[in-house]
C-alpha cells in the first residue's frame, strides 16, 4: 500500500536540518516516517561519503529500520544501504572505542563479559566484602536479632538484595562517569554518615572494575562510559566521529539516560541536526534502567528545539482511544496537587475518514472489566476467555498482559490445562537452546553412564515413545551398557535376544545405537569445535539451533586456541559460562527476528515486553494495589521493610546520597520521591498496555492473593466507572 502522510508525519517528512522534537502518541507511524525521511534526506541533501545516524534501543528495531529505509530507498531506483547507519547505542559505542582504545587504556582485544557473569562476580565480591564487614552490614538493618524473621531476611539481604542493589548502583556509577578510586576518595572526605548505604557499593565497584581489567574484559556501561569520555576528551577525534554523520536520529528518546544524551550532542556536531523521537507516556523502563523520561520532555520544551506532535493514529478504536485519553485526563487532575508527572495532556486522535489505514470499527462496545474475589478465579476466567478468543477468530490475535512473568506462568499452564497453546512474547523459549546438543556432548563425555545414554535416547529418539523406552530399560538390564555400546563382536541385530528383536520399538532403538556409536568413534577423531557442527548437521538443525550450535563451536574454538591440550570434558566443563553467551545470542537472534503472534494460540506478556507490539484482542489482568501504587499506604517495589528508615529504598537513598556528595544537594525525602516516580511510571505502563489493543480489551484486577490481602489498584475504580458508563451510553444508543 503506498504510503500517505497524516497530519503531523507531513511537516516531519518537511525537516532539513536543525533540533526536532517529535512527541509521537502510541501508533502514530513513527518508524515509518522516520524511514521516508531518511530516504528523502539521502536522495536530496546527502553528499557522497555522508551519512544519517539512527540510534535506537533494540536490535529489533535495527533491523525493522533497516528493511524499512531500504525499500523507501530501492523504490527510488537507490540501493538499499546507501547514505544511513541504524545502531544501538551500545554497538555504536562499541564502534567508537574501537576506533581508539588506546586512548582509554583498553586492550585492542578486549571483550565483554556476560551479564550472568557479571552479576555472579558482583555476588561473590558482595560476599567478600559482607564477610569482612558483617557489622555495618547489619547495621542497615531494622530488624532485632531475636527477631522471629531475623535469619531469613539477613539472608536475603546478603544473597539477594544487596547484590541486586550493588549491581544497579556500579552502572549509576558509571552513568555518572565516576571513576571507582574517585569516588572512594569523596566518600572518605564527605561528612555523610558512617553508616551510609552508598560505601558498600563503591568499594565494590572498585573491587569490580580491577577484576575487570585484570580478566581483559568490559561490561556494557563502559561501552557507553567509554566512548562518551573519549569524545568529551579529544575534541578532534569527536569532530572526526561527528563529520560522519549529516543528521542523527534518536528513536524512543523517552528512554534515554544523561549519557546517551550527552553524546547524541557531541555526535550531531556544530550543526546540531538532531532529530529525537518518543512518547514520555510510554516511558516504563525507569524502575530498572538508568533512563529519565524528564530528558526527553526538556529537549521537547527547549527553545532551541522545534516541536512537531505526530498524534493521529489508526491502531484501536475510538473506544479504546477515548479509555486512554480518559486516562490522560485522570492523570492531569488526579496528580495535580501532588506535582507528579505520569501522564502528559497530549491526545490520540483517530484517522480521517479517507485515510488509506482506517481505525477499526468494531460492533458494539468491546471494552469490559471486572473484579474477582481471588488470583484463583482471575486466572481461570483470563486462561479460559482468552483461549476461547483465539480459537474463534483464527483470522485474528489475542495475547493476555500482566504486570510480572510469575502471573503469566500460571496462565500458561491454566490453558495447557484447558487443551490450548500459548506463545511467550518477546521470550527467547526454552525450545531454541542448545538441549539436543548438550545432551550428546553429556554422552561423549561420560560414555560409560548408563542414564546418560538413557538420557540421550529419550531425548533425541524415544520422545514419548514408553514402549520404546521400557524396552531400552530391559535391554540395559540384560546385556548391560558396556555389550550395547562397545560390543566385542561389534554391533549386531542377532547378538539380541529374539524376543527383543520381534518388538516393534527394537528397530527404532538399533538405529540410534548405530548413530551413537558413530557419534562416538567421530568424538575420537575430530576436534571439538568441528565435533559440534558434524553433531548439529547429523540431528539435522535448522533455524536458530543450527545459529546456536555454530556459535557453541565457535566458543569451543576459542577455547581451544588458549588451551591446545584440552579434552572434550574439559571443555564441556565451561559450558555453564559458555551458555550466557549462548543465551546473550539467543536473545539477540529473537530480537532481531521480532516476535510473529499466531492468531490460533494465545500471546502472554508482561506488559513491559509487550511495547510495540498490538493485537486485536488483549486481556490485561493483575491490577491490583501491589502492582500499581497510588498512595504511601500501598507496598512498593524496591523498598526494604527489614532495612532501617533511612535506607529502605536503598537504591534510591544511594542516589540522594551521591548527589549531594556531586552537586551539595541534600534530598531529605529520598524514598518518598522514588515512590511518586514508580507510581508515575506504573500509570504509564497501563498507558502502554491498553493502547496494544486494537479492537477488544478486557481490564480485571482481584481483591486477595495467597495470604496478603489486595485491593484492586486505585485507577481501576475510575476506569471501571468510566466504562460502566459507555457501556450504558452504548445500550441506550442500541435501543434507540
Amino acid at each position: 500500500m503506498e504510503f500517505k502522510a497524516r497530519p503531523g508525519q507531513k511537516e516531519v517528512l518537511e525537516y532539513r536540518g536543525g533540533q526536532l522534537a517529535v512527541p509521537a502518541v502510541p501508533g502514530a507511524g513513527k518508524t515509518t516516517v522516520l524511514a521516508h525521511l531518511a530516504a528523502d534526506l539521502i536522495t536530496e541533501e546527502l553528499n557522497s561519503g555522508q551519512k544519517i545516524l539512527i540510534v535506537t534501543y533494540m536490535n529489533s528495531a535495527v533491523a525493522n529500520f533497516r528493511k524499512m529505509i531500504g525499500n523507501c530507498l530501492a523504490a527510488k531506483g537507490l540501493p538499499r544501504s546507501r547514505g544511513y547507519s541504524v545502531k544501538t547505542l551500545h554497538s555504536l559505542a562499541l564502534e567508537i572505542i574501537k576506533q581508539k582504545p588506546e586512548a582509554r587504556l583498553i586492550n585492542q582485544d578486549f571483550e565483554l563479559i556476560e551479564t550472568g557473569r557479571r552479576f555472579r562476580w558482583i555476588k561473590q565480591l558482595c560476599s567478600k566484602w559482607a564477610a569482612e564487614n558483617s557489622d555495618l552490614l547489619l547495621g542497615y538493618f531494622n530488624l532485632e536479632k531475636n527477631s522471629y524473621h531475623f535469619n531469613k531476611y539477613s539472608k536475603k539481604w546478603k544473597e539477594d538484595d544487596f547484590p541486586a542493589y550493588v549491581a544497579s548502583m556500579i552502572s549509576y556509577f558509571k552513568l555518572k562517569l565516576l571513576e571507582a578510586d574517585e569516588l572512594r576518595e569523596m566518600i572518605k572526605y564527605s561528612n555523610l554518615r558512617k553508616r551510609n548505604i552508598l560505601t558498600p557499593a563503591a568499594d565494590i565497584y572498585a573491587e569490580y572494575q580491577f577484576k575487570l581489567a585484570q580478566s581483559g574484559l568490559l561490561d556494557f556501561d563502559d561501552l557507553v562510559q567509554h566512548s562518551l569520555k573519549l569524545l568529551k576528551e579529544d575534541s578532534d577525534f569527536a569532530q572526526r566521529i561527528s563529520e560522519q554523520y549529516s543528521y542523527v536520529f534518536e528513536d524512543e528518546a523517552q528512554d534515554s539516560n544523561q549519557a546517551q544524551e550527552e553524546m547524541l550532542y557531541l555526535l550531531a556536531g556544530e550543526s546540531k541536526n538532531l532529530l529525537r523521537v518518543g512518547d514520555s507516556n510510554q516511558a516504563i523502563t525507569g524502575s530498572f534502567t538508568l533512563s529519565d523520561p524528564e530528558i526527553f520532555r526538556n529537549y521537547c520544551r527547549s527553545d532551541e528545539v522545534e516541536l512537531q506532535t505526530m498524534s493521529v493514529s489508526s491502531r484501536s478504536s475510538q473506544d479504546i482511544i477515548d479509555l486512554a485519553n480518559f486516562l490522560v485526563d485522570w492523570s492531569q487532575s488526579e496528580f495535580e496537587a501532588r506535582d507528579l508527572d505520569a501522564l502528559e495532556e497530549k491526545y490520540i486522535e483517530p484517522a480521517a475518514e479517507d485515510d488509506p489505514v482506517s481505525n477499526p470499527q468494531p460492533k458494539g462496545y468491546r471494552i469490559g472489566i471486572r473484579c474477582f474475589k481471588n488470583w484463583q478465579e482471575e486466572k481461570k476466567f483470563l486462561a479460559r476467555q482468552a483461549l476461547r478468543k483465539a480459537e474463534e477468530n483464527t483470522d485474528k490475535t489475542t495475547a493476555v498482559l500482566m504486570p510480572i512473568g510469575r502471573q503469566l506462568e500460571e496462565i500458561g499452564a491454566a490453558i495447557n490445562k484447558l487443551g490450548g497453546e500459548y506463545q511467550l512474547a518477546g521470550s527467547t523459549a526454552a525450545n531454541v537452546f542448545l538441549t539436543e546438543i548438550e545432551v550428546i556432548l553429556k554422552f561423549l563425555t561420560s560414555p560409560n553412564s548408563a542414564n546418560n545414554l538413557k538420557l540421550l535416547l529419550n531425548e533425541l529418539f524415544l520422545e514419548a515413545d514408553q514402549e520404546a523406552k521400557d524396552l531400552l530399560e530391559e535391554l540395559l538390564a540384560e546385556k548391560g551398557l558396556a555389550e550395547i555400546i562397545f560390543p566385542t563382536a561389534g554391533l549386531n541385530r542377532d547378538s539380541f535376544k529374539l524376543e527383543f528383536r520381534k518388538k516393534e520399538a527394537f528397530n527404532q532403538i538399533f538405529k540410534a545405537l548405530t548413530k551413537v556409536q558413530g557419534w562416538l568413534e567421530a568424538s575420537q577423531q575430530i576436534p571439538a569445535d568441528e565435533l559440534v557442527l558434524f553433531l548439529a548437521e547429523r540431528i539435522e538443525l535448522s533455524g536458530k539451533k543450527l545459529a546456536l550450535a555454530q556459535n557453541l563451536s565457535l566458543e569451543f574454538g576459542r577455547l581451544l586456541k588458549e588451551n591446545p591440550t584440552w579434552r572434550l570434558d574439559q571443555l564441556t566443563a565451561e559450558l555453564p559460562e559458555i551458555r550466557d553467551r549462548l543465551k546473550q545470542f539467543a536473545e539477540t537472534l529473537t530480537e532481531m527476528e521480532g516476535f510473529e503472534t499466531a492468531p490460533d494460540k494465545v500471546s502472554l506478556s508482561t506488559m513491559h515486553k509487550a511495547k510495540g507490539m498490538e493485537w486485536d484482542t488483549v486481556f490485561i489482568g493483575g491490577l491490583s494495589s501491589d502492582q500499581f501504587q497510588h498512595s504511601d499506604d500501598d507496598y512498593f517495589m524496591g523498598e526494604k521493610f527489614y532495612l532501617s528508615e533511612e535506607i529502605k529504598n536503598p537504591k534510591a537513598a544511594a542516589r540522594a546520597e551521591l548527589e549531594y556528595l556531586l552537586n551539595d544537594k541534600k534530598e531529605k525525602n529520598a524514598d518518598k520521591k522514588a515512590r511518586q516516580q514508580l507510581i508515575a511510571e506504573r500509570i504509564r505502563l497501563l498507558y502502554v498496555a491498553i493502547t496494544r489493543a486494537k479492537e477488544n480489551l478486557f481490564l480485571s484486577t482481584h481483591k486477595k492473593r495467597g495470604s496478603w490481602d489486595k485491593s484492586p489498584a486505585y485507577v481501576f475504580n475510575d476506569l471501571k466507572d468510566f466504562i460502566k458508563e459507555k457501556e450504558r451510553e452504548a445500550s441506550v444508543k442500541n435501543d434507540s
